[in-house]
C-alpha cells in the first residue's frame, strides 16, 4: 500500500507491529472450532495460524497527504509506556524512522486524527522528553471525538485501565494539558475531502476517515472491523467493543453501505496492502485486497 494514491491524495501505512499473532478467543467471545472451521482455508496463512487458534494483527498508522495538509491517523503504541500487558510494555519500536521512510517527519504532521482512544491507537500521540510526556507531534493539532475523550477520561480516572494500564494519563492526557487538542463532533470535517464518519459501538466515539479526492474515495475504519472474518460473520464483535450491540449493528450497516461499490476500505489492523473493497456474498460478505 505504499504510496497509494487516491486522486490528489496519497496514502501510505506506517507499521509499528506487522507479524502479532494473538489469541482469537481472547479477540472473539463467539469463536469455536466448529464456527471457525468452514473460514480456515481461506483464513491461513494471511489472516491466521493453520488451526485458526492464533489471528494475524497489524498495528499501524496511516499517513496522509494533501495539497495543503499531512494528516496521521492513530497512533500506535509507542515507546517507553508502562503498561500492563507484555505485548506493549517497555517497548522501543523504530516507528519513527518508518515514519520517516514514509515521507513525514513529526514537525511535518498538521493534524493527528485518533479514531478512538484504544492503548494501540494513541501510544504515539506522545513520546518520553527530559523525563516527561510531551506532544511528538509538535506542530499538529490532535483531533478527537468529545464523545470519546468524555467516556476515556471518566473510566480512566474511575479504573486507572486495569487490563492495560492507564494509557490515557501518559498518551491522551499530555495532548489535551498542552492545549493541543480539538475537541470535535464526530461527523466534523477536517479538510477539504476529509472528514469524520461516526462508527461508535467499539468505542462510544469512535470514528472513521473519510478520503474523497478526484472522484475517488476511501474510508479508513478504524477497529470497526479488526479482522476479516468479521467480514464473512458481520455479528462477530470483539471482547474489547465497549458495546458489542452497538459495534455489530455499526459493523453491518457499513459493510452492506459499501458492498459491492467503488469505494475503498482500510481497516486498522488487516495486513498489507490493507486496502480493499467489500464484496456481497449470500452469507455475509467478502473483503477483496487491492491487486487482487
Amino acid at each position: 500500500m505504499s504510496d497509494f494514491s487516491l486522486g490528489e491524495f496519497t496514502l501510505s501505512s506506517v507499521v509499528e507491529i506487522g507479524d502479532s499473532q494473538l489469541e482469537a478467543r481472547e479477540i472473539f467471545p463467539d469463536w469455536t472450532p466448529e464456527a471457525i472451521g468452514p473460514h480456515l482455508e481461506w483464513m491461513a496463512p494471511r489472516h491466521s495460524d493453520p488451526t485458526g487458534e492464533k489471528l494475524a494483527i497489524v498495528i499501524q498508522s496511516f499517513l496522509i497527504k494533501t495539497p495543503r495538509y499531512t494528516i496521521l491517523v492513530d497512533a500506535c503504541g509507542g515507546n517507553d509506556k508502562n503498561r500492563n500487558r507484555p505485548h506493549f510494555h517497555q517497548r522501543q519500536w523504530p516507528w519513527l524512522e518508518t515514519l520517516a521512510a514514509a515521507g513525514a517527519a513529526p514537525e511535518d504532521i498538521d493534524f493527528v486524527l485518533c479514531t478512538h482512544m484504544h492503548v494501540d491507537h494513541v501510544g504515539w500521540n506522545t513520546r518520553l522528553e527530559n523525563g516527561r510526556w510531551a506532544p511528538t507531534f509538535p506542530n499538529a493539532r490532535y483531533i478527537f471525538a468529545s464523545a470519546e475523550w468524555e467516556h476515556w477520561q471518566k473510566l480512566a480516572a474511575e479504573t486507572d485501565l486495569p487490563r492495560t494500564g492507564n494509557y490515557i494519563e501518559d498518551s491522551v492526557l499530555p495532548i489535551v494539558e498542552a492545549g493541543r487538542a480539538d475537541l470535535v463532533d464526530m461527523d466534523h470535517g477536517i479538510a477539504d475531502g476529509v472528514w469524520l464518519d461516526p462508527l461508535p459501538g467499539h468505542s462510544p466515539g469512535a470514528v472513521g476517515v473519510h478520503l474523497s479526492s478526484g472522484g475517488q474515495d476511501a474510508v479508513l475504519c478504524g477497529d470497526m472491523m479488526h479482522h476479516m472474518i468479521q467480514c464473512r460473520l458481520p455479528d462477530w464483535s470483539t471482547n474489547f467493543c465497549t458495546d458489542q450491540v452497538a459495534a455489530r449493528a455499526t459493523r453491518r450497516a457499513f459493510l452492506e453501505s459499501y458492498a459491492d461499490t467503488d469505494t475503498l476500505i482500510c481497516p486498522a489492523h488487516f495486513p498489507a496492502p490493507t486496502l480493499g473493497r467489500v464484496e456481497s456474498l449470500v452469507e455475509g460478505f467478502n473483503y477483496r485486497y487491492i491487486g487482487e
